[in-house]
């Protein structure tokens, strides 16, 4: 089982075995937990960090493939580890995996939507994509935009040239997608979001619990209308508006499903 993260030298213990941890200390068992409510069969574990997720899996029966671009991270001997970028096209064929799992990425990758086509191609029809990523979409950070214009702090020239080089600047949050635009982005990859979860509950965000009644009174008011056009269901849920830190979700590849655009050049003018 998984336990809490050690303060001192940040680790967690997974199924008889410590790792670094990649991740909050909630976010595995809730993942773990929602990709066992599934059959087992062939998962991708994309970035896998330390491994811990994936030993997790092994040790519930999955057939796990590891994938990250700095493999010496990973702790896990026994199991495969496959050295890959998130920004660039996946080793791995068509329609090979049941299962794959996204933990902590959507937020470091230059280009969600190529991304998530990526995830979409090697999945096989009807396979799910398990997804974490910062939970911009809270009332706490919704109303840090609504102060500070943004939820995070921002990386400038200077503080990039300072506190990141080239070996960890892939963790910086360079995509701080709200929920509507991360199911859009799915959406066009082909996919359907089924499940949304949270990692914990924030206990400060209580005291905002009169502002989410009025918004939650305002979401039923908009009825279908707001179901519809702004997915307000969704993005105004307890697990979203009222959620933790991290959003987690489950969506599944849909049979069929749209194309990307193809970009065709402007025609020169006579």
């Amino acid at each position: 089982m998984f336990g809490p993260s050690y303060k001192d030298d940040d680790m967690v213990e997974v199924c008889g075995r410590k790792f670094h941890g990649f991740a909050r200390a909630e976010i595995h068992p809730v993942i773990s937990s929602l990709i066992c409510e599934h059959p087992r069969g062939k998962v991708l574990d994309f970035p896998a960090g330390a491994g811990a997720l994936a030993w997790k899996l092994h040790n519930e029966g999955f057939e796990v493939v590891s994938a990250d671009k700095v493999i010496g991270n990973f702790e896990n001997p026994e199991l495969q580890i496959i050295e890959a970028d998130l920004n660039q096209i996946f080793p791995f064929d068509d329609n090979s995996f049941d299962h794959a799992c996204f933990v902590e990425g959507p937020e470091h990758v230059e280009n969600v939507y190529h991304c998530f086509r990526e995830f979409s191609r090697v999945l096989k029809p009807g396979g799910r994509l398990f997804l974490s990523m910062p939970n911009y979409s809270n009332l706490q950070n919704r109303l840090r935009d609504l102060m500070y214009g943004a939820s995070e702090p921002m990386v400038g020239f200077d503080a990039l040239n300072h506190d990141y080089d080239d070996s960890n600047r892939y963790m910086i949050h360079i995509n701080r997608l709200s929920y509507p635009m991360l199911r859009m982005a799915l959406e066009f990859a082909g996919f359907q979001v089924i499940d949304i979860r949270k990692d914990k509950t924030k206990k400060k965000q209580r005291l905002l619990w009169p502002l989410a009644a009025l918004i939650y009174g305002l979401t039923k008011a908009r009825g279908e209308r707001g179901r519809n056009k702004y997915w307000l269901h969704e993005n105004n849920s307890p697990n979203v508006l009222m959620g933790g830190n991290t959003i987690i979700l489950c969506a599944e590849k849909r049979a069929v499903h749209l194309k990307p655009p193809s970009i065709t050049p402007a025609s020169k003018k006579t």
